[in-house]
C-alpha cells in the first residue's frame, strides 16, 4: 500500500504496511506537502509535519533508532502505524470510533512507548505477544516505583493501553494479552491520583484586573505606538537594503572623499543633532561589551562595515571630544508621533536593532486584541490570512478564517470547495487587522518572521507557534510594566493564577459577557449570530462551539448565583416587593436542581438552562423574577420589533410586577438614594435637572422604606410611581 488518501479507514481494519507504505497513508495532509517527500513505513526518521493541519503547529517526528530497541521496533512502528492510518478503536474511545486520533497525540504515546520498550529490552523480550499479563504486572510496579511525577507515571501506563488497544488490528506477533492490562482501574486510580471532576471549564480565567489592564495597553499599543513602530519597521528595510534616503544621500554625497574626513562630518552632525554614537552589544563569545556599531556608521558614511571597524579608537576619541555618548542601538528611526499622557512616548527615535523587537510586541498586542474580542481559539487567530477582515449583508464586521482541518472536527473536504469559516466581531477589531497587513506583505498575518522570510516554517507556509505567541505576550506584558508603570503600581498587574497563555482569552470573554448587564444579549448581537450570517453570506461552517462554551459559562453563572442567593436566604435576609414570594420559591426550587450536578457537554448545559431555569436576574438596586407575561420592559421592545427573550435593565419600570429587593439591593438603594438627594440639592444644577434627581430620589426612598416596614412583619408597601427605574417618565 503506497497510495496516499485522505478518507480514514474503518477503525478494524487489518491494514498491514510493507517497507514502502507511505507513514501517512490515509490521513489528510497539508496543502503544500509534497508527496513524493513523504516518509515510508521502513524508514529510521517519520517526519509527521505534513499530517499537523493547523498552521500554529510545529512538525514533530518519530526517530525510531532513540526510541525503541532494535529487536523491538516492527512490533511498535507496525503500532504507530495502524494508530496514523487508522480510527480510534473501541477499546480506547467507544465514542470516537468514526474519528481518527491527532497526530500529535499518537506522537505522544510513541514518547510514552519507548520506556515500555526498553523495559522489555532489559528482560529479553523480542515480541510483543511474549509478554504475559503478570509481566505487564511487573511494568506497572516498575513505573510506580519511579521517581517521576504521577502524571508522568499516568501516561506511561497508558501507553501500554494504547498497544492494547490496537491489538485487533495488529499481526499475532505484536499482539499484548486479550485481557485489559490491570483491569477495569483508571490509571489516575493506578497512580493513586484523585481528580475531582469539575462542572466547569478548567481553563482559568484571567483575572479581571488583569484583563482589563492588558486589552487596554493592548490597543494603546496598535493604536497610540503602532504606527510609529510600524513606520520604523518600514524604514528599517529599506536601510538594511541600501534603499533609505539618507544612505543614498550619502553616496551621492561623500563620493570617493578620505575614510577618516567621512567619519568627522558625521560625528559632527550626530552632535549638531544632539544623538549619542551608534552603538550595539557585542556577542557573548566578543565579550558581551558595548561597542561601536560599525555597520550602521557604514551606511551613514558610504562604507562597509569592516573598512570602519579599524577606526573604532578614532570613533572613540572624536565622540569623547564632541561629547557624545555611546548608545546602546542606532536610535535613528523616527519620528515619534505617537504619544502617552500628553508627551512622546519615547524620548528618542527606534533603534534600528529594537525595531524587530518591537515589532514582536506590537504583534502580540494585535494578538490580544483580536483573540479576546473575537472569541476565536488561538490556533484560529494565528491562521488568518490578509483579507481576512470582511463586512456582512447586515454591514456587521466578521473575522474569515479557514476552517479548522483537525481530525477532531471534519476531515473531509468541503463539498462546495471552501475552508472558509466566520467569526463575528466588534470595531474595534478593524484597525488591529490592518495593522498586522500593513506590518509586511506576508500572506499570514502571524507570520513565523517578518524579517527573515527563508525559515522552514515560512517556507512551508505556517504561522507563528502558539508557545512562541504565549513567550510573545508575557514579554509585551514584561516590557509594558517596564517602561509605563508608576512608582508603586505596575500597568498591568499580574494574573494571580499562573502566566498568561493565549487558551484563556476566550475563556475569558466567555465569562465576561455572561456576566456583564445584558452580556447574553450581547453575545447573541455581537458574537451568537454567526451562524446565519454564514448560511448568507459564507459557505463555510459558523463557530458553534462559542455559543457551546457561552451555555457552559452560563449555567456556572446560574449556578454559583442559586448558591449564594440560597445562603442568603438561610442567614436570614429579607425580600420585599411584588415577586418576593416567587423569589424565594424559585431560589430554593433552583437549589435542589443545580447543586451537586455535574455537566460537561454543552447540549446538556443547554437543556438544564431551557428546563430549569430560574430566571432570576440581580440588576442594580433591583431584582427581576422574569415572566414574559407581567415584564413591563417588554412593550418597547416588542414596538420595536426587537426580540424579547429576557429583562432589559435601562427599560426597567418602577411598577413592574416581576420585581423583588433582596437586603443586597437595598443596599445599593440606599448609595442611589444617597447620590440623588445630593444632586438634588446642588446649586450649580438647572431646575428640571434638580426636580428630576427629587423625582428619583422619593422613588428610591419608597422602596426602601417599603423594603424595611416589611422586615418587621408590616404590609408590605407597594412603590409608588410610574417610571422607569432611570427616572424616565411613562405614560
Amino acid at each position: 500500500m503506497t497510495t496516499v488518501s485522505s478518507p480514514g479507514p474503518s477503525a478494524g481494519a487489518a491494514l498491514l504496511p510493507g517497507p514502502d507504505t507511505v507513514v501517512l497513508a490515509h490521513r489528510p495532509l497539508r496543502d503544500s506537502t509534497d508527496k513524493a517527500t513523504l516518509s515510508r513505513f521502513g524508514d529510521l526518521v517519520w517526519r509527521l509535519g505534513p499530517g499537523l493541519l493547523d498552521d500554529q503547529l510545529c512538525p514533530v517526528s518519530e526517530n525510531w533508532p532513540r526510541l525503541v530497541p532494535d529487536s523491538l521496533r516492527e512490533g511498535f512502528t507496525t503500532c504507530a502505524w495502524i494508530a496514523l492510518n487508522t480510527n480510534w478503536p473501541a477499546q480506547l474511545r467507544p465514542g470516537l470510533i468514526d474519528e481518527q486520533p491527532e497526530v500529535l497525540t499518537i506522537h505522544k504515546w510513541v514518547m510514552s512507548m519507548s520506556p515500555f520498550a526498553a523495559w522489555m529490552d532489559s528482560r529479553g523480550f523480542t515480541r510483543l505477544c511474549d509478554v504475559s499479563s503478570r509481566d505487564l504486572g511487573l511494568y506497572k510496579s516498575h513505573v510506580l516505583a519511579l521517581p517521576n511525577s504521577t502524571e508522568d507515571k499516568r501516561r506511561l501506563l497508558h501507553a501500554v493501553r494504547v498497544v492494547w488497544g490496537y491489538r485487533d488490528a495488529l499481526p499475532d506477533e505484536h499482539r499484548l494479552p486479550p485481557r485489559r492490562p490491570w483491569g477495569a482501574a483508571s490509571t489516575d486510580d493506578l497512580v493513586g491520583v484523585k481528580r475531582v471532576q469539575s462542572r466547569y471549564n478548567k481553563t482559568p480565567r484571567i483575572d479581571p484586573l488583569t484583563m482589563d489592564a492588558l486589552l487596554a495597553w493592548a490597543l494603546r499599543m496598535v493604536e497610540g505606538f503602532g504606527p510609529d513602530i510600524r513606520d520604523a519597521a518600514r524604514e528599517a528595510r529599506l536601510l538594511l537594503d541600501g534603499r533609505h534616503p539618507a544612505t543614498l544621500a550619502a553616496r551621492d554625497r561623500f563620493g570617493s572623499g578620505s575614510l577618516k574626513g567621512r567619519l568627522a562630518v558625521y560625528l559632527a552632525e550626530l552632535h549638531r543633532a544632539g544623538r549619542g554614537l551608534p552603538g550595539t552589544k557585542r556577542r557573548e563569545r566578543h565579550g558581551g561589551q558595548l561597542g561601536v556599531d560599525h555597520q550602521h556608521i557604514a551606511r551613514m558614511v558610504a562604507s562597509t562595515g569592516p573598512h570602519v571597524k579599524p577606526y573604532d579608537g578614532l570613533l572613540l576619541s572624536m565622540a569623547e571630544g564632541y561629547g557624545l555618548e555611546l548608545e546602546s542601538d542606532a536610535y535613528f528611526l523616527g519620528p515619534i508621533a505617537g504619544s502617552f499622557q500628553g508627551a512622546p512616548w519615547r524620548d528618542r527615535p527606534i533603534g534600528v536593532r529594537e525595531v524587530n523587537q518591537l515589532v514582536r510586541y506590537l504583534t502580540a498586542a494585535c494578538f490580544i486584541v483580536i483573540c479576546y474580542l473575537s472569541g476565536m481559539r488561538s490556533g484560529e487567530v494565528l491562521q488568518l490570512r490578509r483579507g481576512c477582515l470582511r463586512e456582512d449583508e447586515y454591514d456587521g464586521l466578521v473575522l474569515v478564517g479557514r476552517r479548522s482541518k483537525g481530525s477532531d472536527h471534519d476531515p473531509d473536504p468541503d463539498p462546495e470547495g471552501t475552508e472558509e469559516r466566520a467569526w463575528a466581531v466588534v470595531g474595534a477589531v478593524a484597525p488591529v487587522v490592518q495593522m498586522l497587513e500593513s506590518l509586511s506583505d506576508a500572506e499570514l498575518l502571524f507570520p513565523p518572521s517578518r524579517q527573515r522570510t527563508t525559515t522552514v516554517r515560512s517556507r512551508r507556509k505556517q504561522s507563528k507557534p502558539t508557545g512562541t505567541m504565549n513567550d510573545d505576550i508575557r514579554e509585551f506584558m514584561g516590557w509594558v510594566n517596564a517602561q509605563f508603570s508608576g512608582r508603586d503600581d505596575p500597568a498591568i498587574p499580574p494574573d494571580p493564577t499562573k502566566d498568561i497563555h493565549a487558551a484563556r482569552f476566550r475563556r475569558t470573554l466567555a465569562h465576561f459577557v455572561v456576566r456583564r448587564p445584558g452580556g447574553l444579549a450581547a453575545a447573541q448581537a455581537q458574537y451568537g449570530h454567526i451562524r446565519a450570517k454564514v448560511t448568507l453570506g459564507y459557505a463555510g461552517d459558523a463557530d458553534t462551539s462559542w455559543m457551546e462554551d457561552l451555555a457552559l459559562e452560563e449555567l456556572e453563572m446560574v449556578s454559583e448565583q442559586v448558591d449564594e442567593d440560597l445562603r442568603a436566604l438561610d442567614d436570614g435576609e429579607h425580600v420585599s416587593g411584588p415577586s418576593a414570594r416567587e423569589y424565594r420559591h424559585r431560589v430554593r426550587k433552583s437549589a435542589a436542581v443545580f447543586t451537586g450536578r455535574v455537566v460537561i457537554q454543552a447540549d446538556n448545559a443547554r437543556r438544564l438552562l431551557s428546563s430549569k431555569h430560574p430566571d432570576i436576574h440581580h440588576g442594580q438596586g433591583m431584582t427581576c423574577v422574569w415572566r414574559y407575561e407581567t415584564a413591563g420592559c417588554r412593550e418597547e421592545r416588542e414596538v420595536a420589533g426587537v426580540d424579547v427573550h429576557g429583562p432589559d435593565e435601562p427599560l426597567c419600570r418602577s411598577e413592574c410586577v416581576n420585581l423583588a429587593y433582596t437586603d443586597r439591593n437595598i443596599e445599593d438603594k440606599k448609595r442611589e438614594l444617597a447620590r440623588h438627594e445630593a444632586a438634588a440639592v446642588d446649586p450649580l444644577s438647572p431646575r428640571p435637572l434638580r426636580d428630576r434627581e427629587a423625582a428619583k430620589a422619593t422613588q428610591a426612598r419608597a422602596v426602601i422604606t417599603a423594603h424595611e416596614l416589611g422586615r418587621h412583619g408590616n404590609r408590605q408597601q407597594k412603590p409608588v410611581g410610574k417610571e422607569r427605574l432611570d427616572g424616565t417618565q411613562t405614560s
